[in-house]
């Protein structure tokens, strides 16, 4: 299902509104489907790039021959004899090179378009495939980045003013004395061929024109299946679960930071901001060790399972022979709560064994619903065969701590975790908890920090080996940037305590 989404549009929750996001695609170009495309579009496009569309196979030998005598009148190239059929060639091949192997290649693709399809599918194609500058192709995404409209709802001068940058958008775009001139050119030849009347005409060259410049976000369509609220199929557009406000703090948080990093946030379930440094689909694909964010589940089970809150454990040995690293040595004898507020792998391990450690890995396997032979005993230290994505991790969080539903295991649990973040984060904030974990010899670092309703996940790659703090200066990034979302979360929720 995910790869047909490809070219449908993404709209985020924008206040009290819907406003366009982003397009689904496999790569950075935001190419948004059309299927309606304006006949009067259509209509000035022939006029402005090839009169005799109607009237040739796909090369227009008289434009061309017109083109050549013009161009050494003026000594230089004032005019081009490419057809509407050759420039979508040309944009189907993706190849601008001055070269006469791109010439024939162009002109083959043609006579194929022209033999294959009629002259109002070839304009359609066009108007789905041209490039419109930055990382938008076809009309759809150029209407929804400089105006913020589909194309249903362009009004004619938008229209005339996509056209008018049509043959250079970004020197039109940075040329806005040039961009006017040609745009009252353009009317003024539509008027002079009787294509649009005189009233319309002084319309057009008296409207000032309001730009959006909406950026729009390519996403890949792995990604577009985690953030589904409703699907327009014959609009092609996706209704997500996107928060502008939460989106743009996310991306903020990925563009700022010193090394790799992704971050993935849920309100309860449903995803509401996401970005990676390495694409859009990385918080749902890549799956890694997640280390030592699964304690707070065992704790819960170890808990409930009849381990007490006085009973102490081995901090610096395990009963099974296993050689665990500790970040910290503190005593010798850690209770569950001192385990998990100081992260001591031996501690868990000892109490899991007293439990059993079939016992644990069947309720790992059930909280993350996946099958048993995919963990083994180092899953309690957060290994598993195929490895735990951002999202599943920040899902399972949400689900299990859900404000609506906590024992009071699970209020121990996050009061806890509650220390923990006012330790790590120098924050006095009693509604807000944190769980880090290290993996990957500590070049990878996760962070979950989660308030009564919302649940980020945060995966830093590359720590750099002088880097030598556990959290590798994490904590002061987390800190800074969240600094904003924590102020914002003490107050609604200042009752709201663990």
């Amino acid at each position: 299902m995910t790869k047909e989404l490809e070219g449908y549009v993404v709209y985020q929750k924008d206040h009290n509104q819907n406003t366009p996001y982003g397009v689904v695609s496999e790569n950075y170009e935001c190419q948004a489907n059309c299927g309606y495309i304006p006949s009067r579009l259509k209509d000035y496009l022939i006029q402005f790039e090839d009169i005799r569309f109607f009237h040739h196979n796909g090369i227009d030998y008289r434009g061309i021959a017109r083109a050549a005598i013009e161009n050494i009148k003026a000594l230089k190239i004032i005019q081009g004899g490419s057809t509407i059929t050759q420039q979508l060639a040309r944009n189907i091949l993706r190849d601008n090179r001055k070269s006469i192997f791109r010439k024939i290649r162009e002109t083959i693709e043609a006579f194929k378009l022209e033999n294959n399809l009629t002259k109002d599918e070839i304009l359609n194609l066009y108007f789905n495939q041209i490039y419109f500058g930055k990382n938008l192709r076809g009309i759809r995404a150029a209407g929804l980045h400089y105006f913020g409209k589909e194309v249903n709802n362009l009004s004619p001068v938008e229209l005339l003013y996509l056209l008018t940058i049509l043959r250079g958008p970004n020197y039109y775009l940075n040329n806005q004395e040039k961009t006017i001139k040609r745009f009252e050119l353009l009317s003024h030849t539509l008027y002079n061929r009787k294509i649009i009347s005189q009233s319309r005409h002084l319309k057009n060259i008296k409207t000032n024109i309001t730009f959006k410049q909406n950026q729009l976000h390519s996403i890949k369509s792995k990604a577009a299946g985690f953030i589904i609220e409703k699907i327009d199929i014959k609009s092609k557009i996706i209704f997500s679960t996107i928060d502008s406000g939460t989106q743009i703090f996310c991306r903020q948080f990925v563009e700022d930071s010193k090394y790799p990093i992704s971050i993935i946030a849920l309100n309860k379930v449903r995803v509401i901001g996401f970005a990676s440094s390495y694409g859009t689909d990385y918080p749902f694909g890549l799956k890694t060790n997640v280390g030592s964010t699964l304690k707070p589940f065992l704790y819960c089970y170890l808990r409930e399972k009849g381990i007490s809150l006085d009973e102490k454990f081995n901090s610096f040995k395990n009963d099974i022979g296993w050689s665990v690293r500790e970040v910290s040595y503190h005593k010798s004898l850690f209770t569950i709560d001192e385990a998990l507020f100081n992260s001591n792998n031996n501690a868990f391990i000892n109490a899991s064994q007293k439990i059993g450690i079939d016992n644990t890995l069947d309720f790992l396997a059930s909280i993350l619903t996946r099958d048993k032979d995919e963990f083994y005993p180092s899953s309690i230290l957060g290994a598993t065969r195929n490895g735990i994505s951002l999202f599943e991790l920040a899902y399972t969080y949400s689900i299990f701590f859900d404000s609506d539903n906590l024992t009071s295991i699970k209020r121990d649990c996050l009061s806890i975790l509650n220390k923990i973040a006012k330790k790590k984060l120098k924050i006095r904030v009693n509604n807000i908890f944190l769980k880090t974990g290290t993996t990957n010899d500590n070049k990878e670092s996760l962070a979950i920090i989660q308030s009564a309703n919302e649940t980020y996940a945060i995966l830093r790659n590359e720590n750099p080996s002088y880097d030598n703090s556990k959290d590798g200066n994490l904590m002061k990034y987390i800190r800074q940037k969240f600094r904003r979302i924590i102020d914002n979360i003490e107050e609604p929720n200042k009752e709201f305590k663990w």
